[in-house]
């Protein structure tokens, strides 16, 4: 996965997290399981989204005492099922929705889908730790389409985009989840 300081980190409340790049991208990542893409859809003329779900649960987990305080957090509750739990948009058009049953959507109102980079990292006794361990999704859109209106939103972010995004590849012990 390419790095890049986050401009925000955003929590369900869990042990997920999602980063909104300030150079356009979205990571969606946690360290205790990987992510599988459970559709992808146009949700508009203009912009598409991807759902994103939970995938297998990693044998060792990673850290999770040690991370940043997030922006933003919202809370879940699984007996309200696929139902949006919060919203967080971003003045280029990029969303991001919470569900309480733990999927998490993102999309732009304005722009199409160029790449999801799926990735994880297992626990590794010669990296030394588990440090980096889980999984990874990087969300890329396409184009420089800035909506007049920002959708409706729980938490609303600016985005500069004042470089390109960075492209995606993967870490020496990290391996493409299909």
């Amino acid at each position: 996965m390419a790095p890049n300081s986050a401009k925000y980190l955003i929590s369900n409340g869990t042990d997920d997290r999602v980063s909104l790049f300030d150079d356009g991208r979205v990571k969606v990542w946690s360290t205790t399981h990987l992510w599988t893409e459970l559709s992808r859809e146009r949700h508009n003329a203009l912009g598409e989204t991807v759902l994103l779900g939970f995938g297998r649960t990693l044998d060792t987990p990673g850290p999770v005492d040690r991370r940043q305080q997030p922006d933003a957090e919202f809370s879940l509750d699984p007996e309200q099922g696929h139902t949006v739990a919060a919203t967080v948009a971003a003045d280029n058009g990029t969303f991001v929705q919470f569900f309480h049953d733990g999927t998490i959507a993102v999309g732009n109102d304005g722009r199409d889908l160029v790449s999801v980079f799926n990735a994880g990292r297992e626990s590794n006794t010669t990296r030394g730790g588990v440090n980096g361990v889980g999984g990874s999704v990087m969300v890329t859109f396409g184009g420089s389409y800035r909506p007049r209106t920002v959708r409706e939103n729980d938490f609303q972010v600016e985005l500069a985009e004042t470089t390109s995004p960075r492209p995606n590849r993967l870490y020496k012990d990290e391996f493409l989840v299909k």
